[in-house]
Protein backbone atom coordinates (compact mmCIF):
# COMPACT_ATOMS: atom_id res chain seq x y z
CA UNK A 1 0.00 0.00 0.00
CA UNK A 2 1.24 3.55 -0.82
CA UNK A 3 0.88 5.03 2.24
CA UNK A 4 1.45 8.90 0.19
CA UNK A 5 -0.83 8.25 -2.32
CA UNK A 6 -2.57 11.63 -3.41
CA UNK A 7 -6.53 11.32 -3.81
CA UNK A 8 -8.20 14.77 -4.28
CA UNK A 9 -10.45 16.64 -6.27
CA UNK A 10 -7.69 16.04 -9.46
CA UNK A 11 -6.46 12.31 -8.78
CA UNK A 12 -8.85 10.04 -8.72
CA UNK A 13 -8.84 6.73 -6.31
CA UNK A 14 -6.87 4.00 -7.90
CA UNK A 15 -9.11 1.17 -9.47
CA UNK A 16 -6.65 -1.41 -8.55
CA UNK A 17 -6.54 -0.25 -5.20
CA UNK A 18 -5.86 -3.76 -2.97
CA UNK A 19 -7.34 -3.12 0.72
CA UNK A 20 -7.01 -5.50 3.21
CA UNK A 21 -9.52 -3.49 5.52
CA UNK A 22 -10.16 -4.07 8.92
CA UNK A 23 -12.30 -2.72 12.08
CA UNK A 24 -11.09 -0.09 14.39
CA UNK A 25 -12.86 1.49 16.95
CA UNK A 26 -15.75 0.70 14.82
CA UNK A 27 -14.83 2.11 11.58
CA UNK A 28 -13.33 0.17 8.92
CA UNK A 29 -9.45 1.13 7.92
CA UNK A 30 -6.89 -0.15 6.12
CA UNK A 31 -5.02 -2.76 8.06
CA UNK A 32 -1.82 -0.63 9.22
CA UNK A 33 -3.66 2.72 9.31
CA UNK A 34 -6.37 0.59 11.73
CA UNK A 35 -3.48 -0.80 13.93
CA UNK A 36 -1.91 3.22 14.39
CA UNK A 37 -5.73 4.27 15.05
CA UNK A 38 -5.87 1.86 18.12
CA UNK A 39 -2.69 2.57 19.22
CA UNK A 40 -3.19 6.34 19.32
CA UNK A 41 -6.66 5.95 20.46
CA UNK A 42 -5.44 3.67 23.59
CA UNK A 43 -2.63 6.56 23.55
CA UNK A 44 -5.10 9.36 24.11
CA UNK A 45 -7.28 7.09 26.72
CA UNK A 46 -4.16 6.80 29.01
CA UNK A 47 -4.24 10.40 29.24
CA UNK A 48 -7.22 10.52 29.98
CA UNK A 49 -8.66 11.84 26.82
CA UNK A 50 -11.45 10.17 24.96
CA UNK A 51 -11.64 10.24 20.91
CA UNK A 52 -14.44 9.11 19.15
CA UNK A 53 -13.69 7.62 15.33
CA UNK A 54 -16.69 8.99 12.98
CA UNK A 55 -15.87 7.89 10.29
CA UNK A 56 -13.31 5.90 8.17
CA UNK A 57 -13.31 3.76 4.77
CA UNK A 58 -16.18 4.92 2.70
CA UNK A 59 -17.29 2.95 -0.75
CA UNK A 60 -17.79 4.39 -3.74
CA UNK A 61 -21.12 4.09 -4.03
CA UNK A 62 -21.46 5.19 -0.07
CA UNK A 63 -19.53 8.36 -1.06
CA UNK A 64 -21.84 9.04 -3.83
CA UNK A 65 -24.98 8.41 -1.53
CA UNK A 66 -23.23 10.89 0.24
CA UNK A 67 -22.73 13.47 -1.88
CA UNK A 68 -26.24 13.44 -3.90
CA UNK A 69 -28.06 14.10 -0.45
CA UNK A 70 -25.76 16.67 0.02
CA UNK A 71 -26.12 18.48 -3.09
CA UNK A 72 -29.87 17.75 -2.63
CA UNK A 73 -29.85 19.33 0.62
CA UNK A 74 -28.31 22.97 -0.91
CA UNK A 75 -30.54 22.57 -3.79
CA UNK A 76 -33.76 22.29 -1.08
CA UNK A 77 -32.59 25.90 -0.05
CA UNK A 78 -33.16 26.73 -4.06
CA UNK A 79 -29.49 26.75 -4.99
CA UNK A 80 -28.80 25.88 -8.67
CA UNK A 81 -27.44 21.78 -9.24
CA UNK A 82 -23.85 24.16 -9.82
CA UNK A 83 -23.67 26.01 -7.29
CA UNK A 84 -25.06 23.07 -4.96
CA UNK A 85 -22.43 21.46 -6.00
CA UNK A 86 -19.38 24.04 -5.74
CA UNK A 87 -20.83 24.45 -2.59
CA UNK A 88 -20.79 20.75 -1.54
CA UNK A 89 -17.05 20.39 -2.88
CA UNK A 90 -15.59 22.50 0.00
CA UNK A 91 -16.04 20.03 2.12
CA UNK A 92 -17.15 16.89 0.29
CA UNK A 93 -15.29 14.76 -1.92
CA UNK A 94 -16.88 13.82 -4.91
CA UNK A 95 -17.49 10.01 -5.24
CA UNK A 96 -14.05 8.33 -6.79
CA UNK A 97 -11.77 10.98 -5.32
CA UNK A 98 -12.49 10.86 -1.34
CA UNK A 99 -9.58 9.70 1.06
CA UNK A 100 -12.06 7.75 2.74
CA UNK A 101 -12.14 5.41 -0.20
CA UNK A 102 -8.42 4.63 0.44
CA UNK A 103 -9.21 3.06 4.11
CA UNK A 104 -6.68 6.12 5.19
CA UNK A 105 -8.45 8.53 6.56
CA UNK A 106 -10.60 9.02 9.73
CA UNK A 107 -13.13 11.37 11.18
CA UNK A 108 -12.82 12.14 14.95
CA UNK A 109 -15.51 14.27 17.03
CA UNK A 110 -15.88 14.61 21.04
CA UNK A 111 -17.47 11.12 22.18
CA UNK A 112 -20.68 12.64 22.50
CA UNK A 113 -21.22 14.01 18.91
CA UNK A 114 -22.39 11.94 16.19
CA UNK A 115 -21.12 14.12 13.31
CA UNK A 116 -18.95 16.35 12.52
CA UNK A 117 -17.77 19.40 14.94
CA UNK A 118 -16.92 22.75 13.37
CA UNK A 119 -15.03 23.66 16.57
CA UNK A 120 -13.28 20.20 16.73
CA UNK A 121 -10.26 22.12 17.35
CA UNK A 122 -10.53 23.62 20.03
CA UNK A 123 -11.91 20.63 22.07
CA UNK A 124 -9.82 18.50 24.43
CA UNK A 125 -9.93 15.72 21.62
CA UNK A 126 -8.96 18.16 18.94
CA UNK A 127 -5.69 19.56 20.95
CA UNK A 128 -4.96 16.30 21.92
CA UNK A 129 -4.86 15.03 18.00
CA UNK A 130 -3.18 18.09 16.96
CA UNK A 131 -0.23 16.95 19.74
CA UNK A 132 -0.20 14.00 19.27
CA UNK A 133 -1.47 12.47 16.25
CA UNK A 134 1.68 12.41 14.02
CA UNK A 135 3.57 9.90 16.67
CA UNK A 136 1.01 7.49 15.27
CA UNK A 137 1.55 8.25 11.53
CA UNK A 138 -1.66 10.59 10.77
CA UNK A 139 -1.61 14.26 9.87
CA UNK A 140 -4.27 17.21 9.68
CA UNK A 141 -5.40 16.72 6.02
CA UNK A 142 -6.93 19.70 5.44
CA UNK A 143 -5.11 22.14 7.64
CA UNK A 144 -6.33 25.77 8.49
CA UNK A 145 -4.62 28.68 5.80
CA UNK A 146 -4.16 25.81 3.11
CA UNK A 147 -7.60 25.53 1.92
CA UNK A 148 -6.12 27.56 -1.49
CA UNK A 149 -3.97 24.68 -2.15
CA UNK A 150 -5.97 21.62 -1.01
CA UNK A 151 -9.32 22.82 -2.55
CA UNK A 152 -11.03 21.67 0.49
CA UNK A 153 -12.24 23.90 3.63
CA UNK A 154 -10.24 23.44 6.90
CA UNK A 155 -11.33 20.37 8.21
CA UNK A 156 -9.61 19.97 11.80
CA UNK A 157 -11.78 16.71 12.16
CA UNK A 158 -10.57 15.09 8.89
CA UNK A 159 -6.87 12.50 9.62
CA UNK A 160 -5.07 10.49 7.48
CA UNK A 161 -2.70 8.25 7.81
CA UNK A 162 0.54 8.58 6.37
CA UNK A 163 3.14 6.66 8.31
CA UNK A 164 5.15 7.82 11.60
CA UNK A 165 8.03 9.06 10.02
CA UNK A 166 6.52 10.91 7.13
CA UNK A 167 3.64 12.60 9.36
CA UNK A 168 6.83 13.86 12.04
CA UNK A 169 7.93 15.93 9.26
CA UNK A 170 5.04 16.89 7.61
CA UNK A 171 3.89 18.23 11.04
CA UNK A 172 7.14 19.60 11.71
CA UNK A 173 7.58 21.61 8.42
CA UNK A 174 3.64 22.67 8.10
CA UNK A 175 3.56 20.92 5.19
CA UNK A 176 0.44 19.72 3.29
CA UNK A 177 0.33 16.11 1.99
CA UNK A 178 0.73 17.31 -1.62
CA UNK A 179 3.66 19.89 -0.79
CA UNK A 180 5.27 17.06 1.22
CA UNK A 181 4.92 14.23 -1.62
CA UNK A 182 5.93 16.65 -4.77
CA UNK A 183 8.57 18.80 -3.35
CA UNK A 184 9.70 17.69 -0.07
CA UNK A 185 9.86 13.85 -0.35
CA UNK A 186 11.96 12.80 -2.94
CA UNK A 187 14.83 14.92 -1.84
CA UNK A 188 14.63 13.04 1.97
CA UNK A 189 16.56 9.63 2.85
CA UNK A 190 13.72 7.79 4.49
CA UNK A 191 13.58 4.39 4.04
CA UNK A 192 10.11 3.04 1.87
Amino acid sequence: MDYLIIVDSVHKVPCKLDLHLVNAANVMMEQRAAEALNSLLRAAMSDFVEIKALSGYRSEEYQQRLWQRSVAEYMCDGLSKDTAERLCARYLARPGHSEHETGLAVDFCSPDWDDTQDDFYSTEQGRWLCKNAARFGFILRYPRMKEHLTGIAYEPWHYRFVGEEHAKIIREQGLKLEEYVYYYFSFLPIEQ
